[in-house]
């Protein structure tokens, strides 16, 4: 449905990338490079290409990709978390630590940053790290605010060494692919 959407469109830069990205998702390696040839060296084509690589496990590419257009582009300052999810995968929970900092230092109400500096902390250090990581976050959002609640209550079981996994991952069943 959302191929045949694409294709009814104009033929563009954004639909190369939607049907890339398509492509990938059904499988089909052979239609996937040939929207990938037709990418360009536009920031928009190189964060799907990038996002492309982190999809595929292959977070150095995406790394280098990330790296080159913060060189280009200072003021994008998320990438940053990017590289910091490919650090992670990686193992290298330090350095994704340093690539979060400057980050979270702009953006400390960020759910999905802090969460990763949490996941950071769970492997650096202990689950009560990242709990309390978490806590802070948790502790000035306001109670209606519902983005990213259902990963935070997951890793919570997870950095409680599954205390409370009754009462909360029934619940994620169908929300989060795990």
């Amino acid at each position: 449905e959302a191929k045949e959407a694409a294709e009814k469109g104009p033929r563009s830069r954004l639909q190369n990338r939607v049907l890339f990205h398509l492509a990938e998702k059904s499988g089909d390696n052979e239609v996937l490079m040939t929207y990938h040839q037709n990418l360009q060296n536009i920031v928009e084509d190189q964060l799907s290409l990038a996002a492309m690589n982190y999809l595929r496990t292959h977070y150095h590419a995406a790394i280098d990709i990330y790296k080159k257009m913060t060189q280009e582009n200072r003021d994008m300052i998320a990438l940053n978390v990017y590289m910091a999810m490919c650090y992670h995968k990686l193992d290298y929970y330090d350095v994704s630590q340093e690539m979060l900092a400057s980050y979270i230092q702009l953006n400390p109400d960020s759910v999905m940053a802090t969460n990763l500096k949490a996941c950071n902390n769970y492997r650096l250090y202990s689950g009560k790290a990242a709990e309390a990581e978490l806590k802070i976050l948790m502790d000035e959002t306001s109670p209606g605010f519902v983005f990213g609640q259902d990963i935070l209550r997951h890793n919570l079981v997870i950095f409680r060494g599954g205390e409370g996994a009754l009462q909360v991952l029934p619940s994620l069943i169908g929300v989060l692919p795990e």
